[in-house]
């Protein structure tokens, strides 16, 4: 039965993180617009209810015992805290159907972060974790085909993106089948196998034109390296084997030239106006970003304490959402949406740090991925991996605190128990 509550709950984690906003209805070429029993994250969000009840009421029956997945307090307050709060702020929003769907999704973010940390009491904290990258790695791992069968059979003249995702989606998704993959490598997985899906995951990303998606995965990665403590050797090895694969996608396939288009006109002339071996006039080229951002600014500042109210961005006409988190929470929830926002970022840091030792760094990259992602795409519902990411990542470091006077009597008693 343990087996079976891990499996489902990896499984369902990373179907939330993976689904986003997809319904049924795009089944239906001609049907009418989704209503929310028609989405998928409304069904995945109940199934992680239920496996939240039977955490519950399996952890009534008897305590923890080392290498089991534990509540972290901070973190829980600290989420409990932010999503109410935001929630909150719809009673002073503008008035407008946009409040009550991100009130909506609001809820959706908080009770499936929330409930991830019930649902995993008194589970293996590895088998959850294998569980969740299993998932991911094999979504984003078909998503990668589809990805490549659709720019070999003739879409190499537009920034890839599939299953009608934009490209900044699917630069997350291929950087969240990245970790997927070192995850596995470091757990003693295939060399040649993990670390040549792990470059292509990031030659994908690129091949996307996503510059905010690149920034992600290199921190990711750079996350994962500097937290997995590799040993040099395999770190070495790391290092050729991405690097041959890289020059063998370049050279030998036809990806080779898209690779090279897009880093010269997304990386080089677009972003840096870089043309004729100058670099341009007018700095950097946000795609009209700056303004969005201009936009939130400026309403944060005219309600600086508690913002202007949740959804209020695009109820005032200033664009569908600021393509940056901390600035939404700015302008939305004020200086005190801020200042619990900042509280689970130093709750999560802190339990990090507290179990540094049983961190998981394919799980921090991808807190870290997802953070930085958040800071040039998507809104708030689309940053719902992080809250996520923190509590798996949370729930999972502290199981591998094992108590200061742990005795294996009581453990062998505890599990005689249930």
């Amino acid at each position: 039965m343990s087996g079976f509550r891990s499996t489902a709950l990896g499984f369902t984690a990373a179907l939330y993180v993976l689904a986003g906003r997809w319904a049924f209805s795009r089944l239906d070429a001609g049907g009418a617009g989704a209503s929310p029993f028609q989405e998928l994250r409304l069904w995945i969000v109940m199934g992680g209810l239920l496996l939240a009840t039977l955490g519950l009421v399996h952890a009534a029956h008897r305590q923890p015992v080392p290498g089991e997945t534990r509540l972290d307090a901070g973190v829980v307050a600290a989420l409990l805290a932010f999503f109410g709060y935001l929630c909150a702020s719809a009673a002073w929003a503008p008035e407008s159907t946009f409040v009550s769907w991100k009130l909506y999704e609001v809820i959706l973010s908080g009770v499936m972060s929330l409930g991830l940390g019930l649902a995993a009491l008194r589970q293996p904290a590895d088998r959850v974790l294998e569980a969740f990258w299993v998932v991911v790695v094999t979504a984003t791992g078909l998503l990668a085909l589809v990805g490549l069968r659709q720019f070999l059979g003739g879409g190499a003249g537009a920034r890839l993106a599939v299953m009608g995702g934009g490209p900044n989606v699917f630069a997350r998704l291929m950087g969240m089948f990245a970790l997927g993959a070192l995850y596995f490598w470091r757990r003693g997985g295939a060399t040649w196998l993990w670390i040549p899906a792990a470059a292509t995951g990031v030659l994908l990303a690129i091949l996307t034109g996503s510059r905010g998606g690149a920034l992600a995965i290199i921190a990711g990665v750079l996350t994962f390296l500097a937290l997995g403590r590799i040993p040099l050797r395999r770190l070495a090895m790391l290092s050729v084997l991405a690097t041959v694969a890289t020059v063998g996608v370049m050279t030998f396939t036809p990806l080779g030239k898209a690779l090279s288009h897009s880093m010269e006109e997304r990386f080089l002339k677009l972003t840096l106006k870089y043309k004729d071996g100058e670099a341009g006039e007018g700095g950097v080229y946000l795609s009209g970003r700056e303004v969005l951002y201009e936009r939130a600014y400026a309403l944060g500042l005219d309600a600086p304490v508690m913002g202007a109210g949740l959804a209020a961005f695009p109820a005032l006409g200033l664009g569908v959402y600021p393509h940056n988190l901390f600035l939404e929470v700015f302008c939305e929830g004020g200086a005190l949406g801020l200042m619990f926002l900042a509280g689970v970022f130093l709750a999560y840091a802190r339990a990090a740090f507290r179990g540094r030792r049983g961190l998981d760094a394919a799980t921090v990259g991808a807190v870290v991925l997802v953070l930085v992602g958040s800071q040039s795409s998507g809104d708030l519902y689309d940053a719902r991996s992080l809250f996520l990411l923190m509590m798996l990542s949370s729930c999972t470091t502290a199981a591998r605190e094992a108590p200061e006077h742990f005795e294996p009597d009581a453990c062998v008693t505890a599990e005689g128990a249930t």
